[in-house]
């Protein structure tokens, strides 16, 4: 069986009606290759919504608000997590769980939406110069460049010598 994979809602709709009509959902998910718990979750979309339950649904961002409360009708009035997705029309309840984890392990601001990558601190860019560089700043920059190269040749020559070396000793 195939993770995430997305299913034509005439077919999901067939699988519904069938158990509907009194085939157990074991048997269907044996024949069509499904797991019981996505057929559970179609049977329950239709009951509630009907064949707009099957349709394919974007991905909703939902509010802060919204989600605390649908955290504390789990909470406060014993819904189970069956019974918040299909009140509030959630898709999944892992939504759900991951919801009062958040809540649980940093409040109201774990509710938050965080779209995107994280921002990552970027270190401040040198400063293009727009008038010419004085003689003694191009004197520092030649002497710059002057050692950095003496000091790739030195590191060149030592790589040459550490290869000859071991040829001797054979």
């Amino acid at each position: 069986m195939e993770r995430n994979k997305k299913y034509e809602t005439a077919f999901k709709l067939q699988i519904v009606k069938e158990h509907l009509g009194g085939i157990s959902i074991r048997k269907l998910a044996s024949r069509s290759g499904l797991s019981t718990s996505l057929i559970k979750r179609w049977v329950d979309h239709y009951q509630s919504s009907g064949e707009k339950g099957l349709l394919p649904r974007a991905h909703e961002y939902r509010s802060a608000e919204f989600k605390l409360k649908v955290i504390e009708s789990y909470t406060n009035e014993g819904l189970s997590l069956r019974d918040c997705r299909l009140r509030y029309g959630i898709a999944n309840e892992s939504s759900v769980v991951s919801w009062v984890r958040n809540y649980e392990r940093s409040g109201i601001e774990g509710l938050q939406e965080r779209r995107g990558r994280p921002k990552i601190m970027k270190k401040d860019k040198p400063v293009k110069r727009t008038e010419p560089l004085t003689r003694l700043e191009e004197l520092e920059k030649e002497n710059l460049y002057l050692r950095a190269e003496n000091e790739l040749l030195k590191k060149l020559e030592a790589l040459a010598q550490q290869r000859q070396t071991p040829k001797k000793k054979r």
